[in-house]
């Protein structure tokens, strides 16, 4: 049997999307604070809770990837969006401990399209599996 609304009813698509924005708004408000005082916000993520910066990121990884998990097991399609986008920011957070320019491989755009492509990856792969 397949799923003939994505996301729920018209009311639970709408809250789903509108909690998946919320959420793209928040990254992004975060990134842009990122880049523009890429030092505080270096200090910030090294200094949380007392853990090297890459534990941070790995804990974003595995706890987006426990709540992907979860969507998948369920009808509801925004556990999946959720998860996918943890992993996504949590790959980003990554991509800036290391060091942005390891993930440039000849583009300078690539380490911009990474995390965005896994989460897409992440999202399509979900949709799929929840047909």
């Amino acid at each position: 049997m397949t799923e003939k609304a994505f996301a729920g009813k018209s009311r639970a698509k709408m809250w789903t999307y509108l909690i998946v924005a919320g959420l793209v708004l928040v990254g992004a408000v975060i990134a842009n604070l990122a880049f523009n005082d890429p030092k505080t916000a270096k200090d910030g993520v090294t200094t949380f809770v007392g853990l090297p910066a890459w534990i941070l990121a790995l804990v974003g990884i595995v706890v987006g990837a426990g709540i992907y998990w979860l969507g998948l097991k369920i009808e509801t399609d925004w556990p999946e969006f959720i998860g996918a986008g943890l992993i996504g920011i949590s790959l980003y957070a990554f991509e800036v401990i290391i060091g942005w320019s390891r993930f440039e491989f000849g583009l300078v755009v690539t380490p911009y399209v990474l995390p965005l492509l896994v989460f897409v990856i992440l999202v399509m792969v979900g949709m799929k599996k929840s047909v």
